[in-house]
């Protein structure tokens, strides 16, 4: 049987790079197909890197905002490898999910958040977070009839085209419901799957209801009844 030959990579050496939003300056050290995805995903938001950077951290809470950063830079390459995987035309699914006005997701074969379009941003209430890199499931509550972690693997076999799901957004005080509808995509036999979920029937947010004053009935003197 014969072996198949992996592809040489050359050899990443970490960079250190000062980049500069506002008086406030970034020194980080990342390797250079780092910094071109990061480069990338800048352009593409219409943004310089520096303020691009600064909006990231801004938003970041964690310990190792390089490490971050690489995670951000692995998920641009998974959407850029779905981008030419998907293209049928002129237009991707990912670019169809973009401009869609439905909320809509692009998945990995993990469950990864791939791209996501501003219309579900807006149905979270979440218009300024950014979910890329993020697992669906920490995100949102995903009930189909069978466990999500079957159906997807049966999706991922491409022994199943589509499911109807529900899915839930849980916040203190605040959920939010739609039924969804997961779609597999296999670009070519063997290679890379994908899914899309969309949303519809989107409910309105309930929250929990607050709790009636008993009422109390005023009287006025002498209206009571009279003594026998």
């Amino acid at each position: 049987m014969a072996r198949r030959k992996v592809a040489a990579v050359g050899v990443q050496i970490p960079k250190p790079r000062i980049v500069q939003y506002r008086n406030r300056r970034y020194s980080i050290r990342l390797e250079p197909v780092f910094w071109q995805a990061l480069e990338g995903l800048a352009a593409r938001q219409e943004l310089r890197l520096g303020r691009f950077i600064a909006e990231l951290a801004e938003r970041y809470d964690g310990n190792n905002f390089a490490s971050h950063l690489r995670v951000l830079g692995m998920v641009e390459a998974e959407r850029a490898l779905a981008q030419a995987s998907l293209q049928a035309s002129h237009d991707s699914i990912l670019d169809l999910v973009l401009a869609c006005a439905s909320p809509g997701l692009v998945l990995s074969r993990f469950r990864t958040i791939l791209s996501h379009n501003e219309s579900f941003l807006d149905w979270l209430g979440s218009p300024e977070r950014s979910l890329a890199g993020a697992d669906l499931t920490s995100v949102i509550q995903v009930r189909t009839r069978r466990p999500l972690n079957d159906v997807w693997l049966d999706m991922v076999a491409g022994n199943l085209a589509s499911v109807d799901a529900n899915v839930l957004y849980v916040e203190p005080g605040r959920v939010i419901a739609a039924a969804a509808k997961l779609l597999a995509l296999h670009p070519r036999e063997g290679e890379n799957f994908y899914a899309v979920m969309w949303l519809s029937a989107t409910r309105k947010p309930t929250t929990e209801p607050t709790p009636r004053r008993p009422t109390t009935r005023r009287t006025e003197p002498g209206s009571g009844d009279a003594a026998a």
